[in-house]
């Protein structure tokens, strides 16, 4: 007769603890991480007003809500009124799709991707001169409901997710990018 032993292998939790050690939210201090790491033409930034060049109503105030509380969570960058910015980030919401991808055996659309694109032009305060002008876009996917309400619904969430991405791509590119 055989005895088991009653001592587990460490290495398997061992190897659980240090995954969940990497996803706890540690983010290193140091040089590159704090406000002195932001360029200084960008660390009191001035948000305008977005423009929606799109034929479909509201996104504008959607993304810049998304991209305002991206700054603020990120921190770095100090929101200011445009008298007291050193640099303005505007924007123009250039184009909203609501693609198709996967059909059903009748050919009516059932997942869907919806696209946000917006050109985006972080100008000095008083300069002419751009510091970063290019188009950043953010996309989510979602899947058609058994009705008219249900699949809105979920079109109008796919949505606000398109937002969220395009707001993190936006404010990585502004901070990350010049």
């Amino acid at each position: 007769m055989t005895r088991r032993s009653s001592v587990r292998d460490p290495i398997p939790l061992l190897f659980a603890c240090l995954l969940l050690l990497a996803g706890c939210g540690y983010r290193p201090q140091g040089p590159g991480t704090g406000p002195e790491a932001v360029p200084p033409e960008i660390r009191r930034l001035h948000l305008a007003p977005l423009v929606n060049g799109t034929f479909k109503p509201g996104l504008q105030g959607l993304v810049g809500a998304a991209i305002l509380r991206r700054l603020e969570q990120d921190g770095r960058v100090r929101l200011a009124p445009p008298e007291a910015a050193r640099a303005v980030l505007a924007g123009t919401l250039t184009d909203y799709q609501n693609l198709p991808l996967a059909f059903d055996p009748q050919d009516i659309g059932r997942r869907f991707r919806v696209r946000l694109t917006l050109r985006l032009t972080l100008t000095p305060r008083g300069g002419d001169r751009a510091l970063l002008k290019e188009e950043v876009a953010g996309e989510a996917f979602y899947t058609t409901g058994s009705d008219v309400v249900a699949t809105r619904a979920a079109e109008e969430e796919a949505t606000q997710r398109a937002a969220q991405e395009l707001a993190v791509r936006v404010v990585e590119r502004l901070l990350e990018g010049l």
